[in-house]
């Protein structure tokens, strides 16, 4: 098949990467100069399988209430004028009950044990670099009621296949001694051993790289897609900045903004942007190389060679990309207050800065599969798991697109889901 990808992020570079392994002829089509500009430039760094507990649970709706004013909280509602957003939100409200959140684990956690081994082959095929690290991921947690709920959440994932490690303080510093002078209290952790971190920019750049050299991708860098066109039965066109393209099939792989160009054609995609941020700083004497997740500030940590990266917040607020200096400050006291050392080297001036918008949906798994029409295709949604999920969901969206049985179950992930909502 002749398929056009839409999208050089993580989704898009990753399927064009499974499809030309498969003997397709790929052509990716990019707004920006170069792969990972957007979303993927500047992320925290984690491939975190274990965590597949979705932003929809019971748990968060006393917390979004109780952080809606305030500007330095982890999760940040700013209401709008914006149907699109109410829309999304009460399908988020729909799934933060317990069954619901049971349910979308599941899928999360089925999707990321996959995708660990789709990444593996990916790594052990390519060669790619990209800072690769695996020491787990450590959660730290500094309030006890918040750590049980983690501690009943890692034995529910457990009975999914999932190996997760309760430890005490003491623990932690033994698995991360640069955890012994932490500025705050906590009261345990949970350790992932099967996770990994690593430089998400440098692994999409390389293995476009390699899709080019070796298995014939082209990539049209500097083309935006304008509009769809499709006729009664299916996708006929894409039409750009450099023409009308056609193909036999099509992928959207552009995060949010795969939801206002599929609307040109009656596609609703059901995500809306979830806006983080992150700095990146240099490393200093003692900074830590297993990856580290504080819960209480939702903010990662995670090595870089000889830097080291924070990522954190969430906020929906439309499509926005600017950098509030308001939001990076509560990451850099985060970064402070874990490792007193950094304050040295990691300051307002120093560290390099950079937002995004993350395409979430309302339950938490991404949206992979067709659409009414059978030759376009989504491969977006992953919200705050974009990497962690690529290569799974690269994989069960080639099996679909080819016609095949999918190496593992699909429902929970296909687009026409929220047909039932």
């Amino acid at each position: 098949m002749k398929i056009y990808v839409m999208g050089a992020g993580i989704a898009g570079v990753t399927v064009a990467y499974v499809l030309a392994s498969r003997g397709h002829a790929v052509e990716v089509i990019e707004r920006e100069d170069a792969p990972a500009l957007q979303t993927s430039f500047a992320n925290g760094g984690q491939l975190s399988y274990s965590h597949a507990e979705p932003w929809a649970h019971p748990g968060v709706l006393p917390k979004v209430v109780k952080w809606m004013f305030k500007e330095d909280a982890p999760l940040v509602f700013r209401p709008r004028l914006d149907a699109a957003m109410w829309k999304w939100g009460l399908q988020f409200l729909q799934n933060c009950t317990q069954k619901r959140a049971d349910a979308n684990t599941r899928t999360m956690l089925r999707l990321a044990l996959y995708s660990r081994g789709k990444m593996e082959m990916i790594r052990r095929d390519t060669g790619v670099e990209f800072d690769f690290l695996e020491k787990g991921i450590l959660h730290i947690f500094s309030h006890q009621k918040e750590f049980d709920a983690a501690v009943r959440q890692a034995r529910f994932q457990e009975t999914l296949g999932a190996e997760e490690e309760v430890l005490s303080f003491a623990e932690c510093v033994a698995r991360e001694p640069a955890l012994a002078n932490i500025g705050k209290p906590v009261v345990g952790g949970i350790y992932a051993p099967g996770d990994q971190s690593g430089n998400l920019f440098s692994f999409t750049q390389a293995l476009a790289e390699y899709c080019k050299q070796h298995l014939g991708v082209s990539f049209r860098f500097g083309v935006a897609v304008e509009r769809l066109e499709a006729d009664a039965g299916s996708m006929t066109a894409i039409h750009t900045t450099a023409g009308v393209m056609q193909a036999d099939a099509y992928v959207m792989a552009m995060g949010c903004w795969s939801v206002p160009l599929s609307k040109t054609i009656g596609v609703r995609v059901p995500i809306y942007p979830m806006k983080g941020y992150s700095v990146t700083a240099k490393a200093w004497e003692g900074a830590p190389f297993v990856s580290i997740t504080d819960d209480e500030n939702k903010v990662v940590f995670s090595r870089l060679g000889e830097k080291i990266r924070a990522a954190g917040t969430a906020e929906f607020a439309g499509y926005s990309t600017s950098v509030k200096e308001k939001r990076i400050l509560p990451i850099l006291r985060c970064m402070h207050e874990m490792f007193p050392a950094s304050q040295k080297t990691a300051t307002m001036d120093t560290v390099g800065k950079w937002g995004c918008i993350r395409p979430q949906t309302p339950d938490g798994p991404p949206l992979v599969g067709t659409t009414k029409y059978p030759n376009l295709f989504l491969h977006t949604g992953h919200g705050t798991l974009g990497w962690t999920q690529s290569a799974g969901s690269s994989h069960l969206l080639a099996d679909i697109m080819e016609g095949r049985p999918t190496e593992i179950p699909a429902w929970g992930l296909e687009p026409g889901r929220y047909s039932i909502f």
